[in-house]
């Protein structure tokens, strides 16, 4: 059986009706704190101010921590009453359920509109009927990716988590992907190898070094 190639055609989606955080509203507050896994110590003395609708890109060497970095904002944000998450991680399996159809796993309500409507959606995602139908572990690499940004944008989060978000996606589809998150609301925190995802999305690029966070200049990537 030959493998569905990871890669698919372009994508267009926007996000609609987000009631994005106030612009001074301090989400993260880190001062001086490191960070582990388990008893190994993976970084010392980070220090960070995140703020309602800053768009902030994060980078380094593989291994640094920079995924479990994410972990950790998502830990402190999800114990915030005010803010509704969006998260994407780089394993979509960690997200996705995969005995389910992408119908049943986008639904909340099973009602006829909502299910209407979330066909269409497929369907404009070059989704066909049966795919839509099918269990998500069938999907290519680049549709479980399109279904985890369908997600994203049915749920109207106000802060988003993303995890190399343009992986798994053709090169057709990247000026979408970055004018999606360019144009989104909200705030957000992004790991990314993607140089120019970073420079089209983000306003502010730390990268991640075993002493903290240093700011990176936008030209120097």
């Amino acid at each position: 059986m030959t493998q569905k190639p990871l890669e698919e055609e372009e994508i267009r989606l926007f996000f609609s009706d987000i009631q994005s955080l106030p612009v001074s509203k301090v989400l993260i507050q880190l001062e001086k704190e490191n960070l582990a896994i388990g008893d190994r110590v993976l970084v010392q003395k980070l220090q960070l101010t995140v703020r309602g609708q800053e768009k902030i890109g994060i980078i380094g060497p593989n291994g640094i921590g920079k995924s479990t970095l994410l972990t950790k904002f998502q830990q402190l944000l999800s114990a915030k009453r005010e803010i509704s998450l969006g998260f994407m991680p780089q394993d979509y399996h960690k997200k996705l359920q995969l005995d389910l159809s992408p119908i049943s796993y986008l639904s909340k309500t099973g009602e006829k509109e909502e299910l209407q409507k979330i066909q269409s959606h497929l369907a404009s995602l070059n989704f066909s009927y049966p795919e839509m139908q099918h269990q998500i572990r069938s999907l290519s690499g680049g549709q479980q990716g399109k279904l985890l940004l369908l997600d994203l944008v049915l749920c109207k989060p106000n802060f988003l988590l993303l995890d190399e978000p343009t992986r798994n996606f053709s090169p057709t589809s990247q000026p979408q992907i970055r004018k999606l998150f360019a144009t989104y609301p909200g705030g957000l925190i992004t790991v990314s190898h993607d140089r120019r995802f970073l420079k089209d999305v983000c306003s502010i690029i730390y990268r991640l070094t075993e002493h903290g966070l240093e700011v990176v200049n936008l030209e120097d990537l």
